[in-house]
C-alpha cells in the first residue's frame, strides 16, 4: 500500500467519529446527541480561543482539541458511569499508537504526540500550556452543550454543568465558563435579530 492509501484508511477510520454519539448524553435522555466529531470540532475552536487569551500557541492547542478523541474511533465513547465498571486495558495514547502504526512515520509521530500531550493534562501535573487550554476547552464544550440541551428542554443537565465547573483551570476558561452560565445559548441569534 502507498502512503496515500494508508492515510485514506486512517481518515476513513476517523470518519467513524462523525457517526459515534457522545454516550453520556444518552444516559441524560438526549434523543439524538451530538457526535464525537462535532464535539471535537468545537473543542478545537475553544482551545484556539483560550490559547490566544492565555498567550499559549493557539494552533497547537486547537490541533490538540481536534485530535483528542481520535482513539474513540476504536474504543467508542465510554461514558463516566461505564468507566466505573470497565477495566480499560489500553490508555488513549496507546490506542492512538496502534491507530497510526501504518501511517508514514512523521505523520504517525505527530498524531501520537498530539493525543499524548492532551492526555498529559488529565494524568499529571507536567503538561504544556496548550494541553491545559485543550483540556479546558474539552470541559467547556461539554458545559456549553449541556446548556444548549437544557435550553432545548432536556432536564437532566445540571449535573453535567456542575461537574464541568470544577474542572476548568485557566483564567480564560473560568471567564468563559462564567459567561456561558450567564448567557443563553440563543443570545447570539437574538442579538443578530436586534441589529
Amino acid at each position: 500500500m502507498s502512503d496515500a492509501d494508508r492515510i485514506v484508511e486512517f481518515v476513513y477510520e476517523v470518519g467513524q467519529l462523525k457517526r459515534l454519539p457522545r454516550a453520556g448524553w444518552l444516559f441524560a435522555g438526549v434523543p439524538n446527541p451530538e457526535s464525537v466529531a462535532a464535539h471535537s470540532f468545537r473543542v478545537g475552536v475553544l482551545a484556539y480561543a483560550i490559547a490566544v487569551q492565555e498567550d499559549a500557541n493557539p494552533d497547537r492547542a486547537a490541533t490538540l482539541g481536534l485530535f483528542h478523541d481520535v482513539p474513540e474511533a476504536r474504543t467508542g465513547d465510554i461514558p463516566y458511569v461505564g468507566k466505573l465498571y470497565l477495566d480499560v486495558k489500553m490508555p488513549p495514547e496507546d490506542v492512538a499508537r496502534e491507530q497510526v502504526q501504518h501511517l508514514p512515520a512523521p505523520l504517525a509521530a505527530h498524531i501520537e504526540a498530539l493525543v499524548a500531550e492532551h492526555e498529559s493534562a488529565k494524568t499529571s501535573y507536567d503538561y504544556t500550556p496548550e494541553a491545559r487550554c485543550s483540556r479546558d476547552a474539552d470541559k467547556l464544550e461539554l458545559l456549553l452543550q449541556a446548556r444548549e440541551y437544557q435550553a432545548a428542554g432536556i432536564t437532566k443537565m445540571e449535573r453535567f454543568i456542575q461537574t464541568m465547573q470544577a474542572s476548568v483551570v485557566t483564567d480564560t476558561g473560568k471567564a468563559l465558563m462564567d459567561s456561558a452560565l450567564r448567557i443563553a445559548p440563543s443570545e447570539w441569534w437574538e442579538a443578530f435579530g436586534r441589529r
